[in-house]
């Protein structure tokens, strides 16, 4: 996906996105790890989740925080593989970036879904962001046990998952780009 080519709203939307992302990158002294900016299938699931765990292994990060990044990644961009959706011109407008800072690792993470989507998922990151640890194993463990199964598989789990990981140390936006469409925007950030 070019980024400096001029397109529909999502398409300019999505763009300032990633460069106020990459901006924010460049001002407070953070390094981008990873990125990925486009469509993004389960093949690039398998090498972004590599090149991440090669990255942090590179840099000398502990086998704990690797866990955690690498967990958080993962969760993430399978529910980018599976859930988001397509705007009118037929793009999947996806990205994925990891930054850090010091001992600070942000994952930043955008995609496209359906309004009625935005809403649900709205009010279930908002329950799961009022949760304390204690609540998130036992949420965690009750979805486990009887978590209704989507139609594209996830029972939520892995939100459940990056809260965890992450020690709810998420914050999550949606924006309406038009009257099907939301931009759905995650960052988790872990300390280590």
């Amino acid at each position: 996906m070019d980024l400096n080519k001029e397109g529909s709203p999502e398409h300019t939307l999505f763009a300032e996105k990633v460069d106020n992302i990459r901006h924010i990158c460049s001002i407070d002294g953070s390094k981008e790890m990873v990125m990925h900016v486009g469509e993004l299938d389960q093949n690039q699931v398998n090498t972004i989740s590599s090149i991440v765990e090669n990255q942090m292994g590179n840099i000398g990060v502990s086998k704990n925080i690797v866990k955690k990044i690498f967990n958080i990644s993962i969760e993430t961009l399978q529910n980018i593989c599976f859930h988001a959706e397509r705007d009118n011109n037929g793009n999947q407008m996806t990205y994925f970036i990891i930054g850090k800072k010091e001992n600070e690792f942000t994952i930043y993470s955008g995609n496209l879904l359906p309004n009625e989507s935005a809403e649900k998922l709205s009010k279930r990151l908002q329950r799961l962001k009022a949760l304390n640890e204690a609540d998130l194993k036992k949420e965690y463990l009750e979805v486990l046990s009887n978590g209704e199964l989507s139609q594209k598989g996830g029972a939520g789990l892995g939100f459940i998952t990056i809260a965890m990981k992450s020690n709810n140390n998420i914050s999550f936006d949606f924006q309406r780009v038009n009257s099907q469409l939301s931009l759905f925007t995650m960052k988790a950030v872990v300390t280590g």
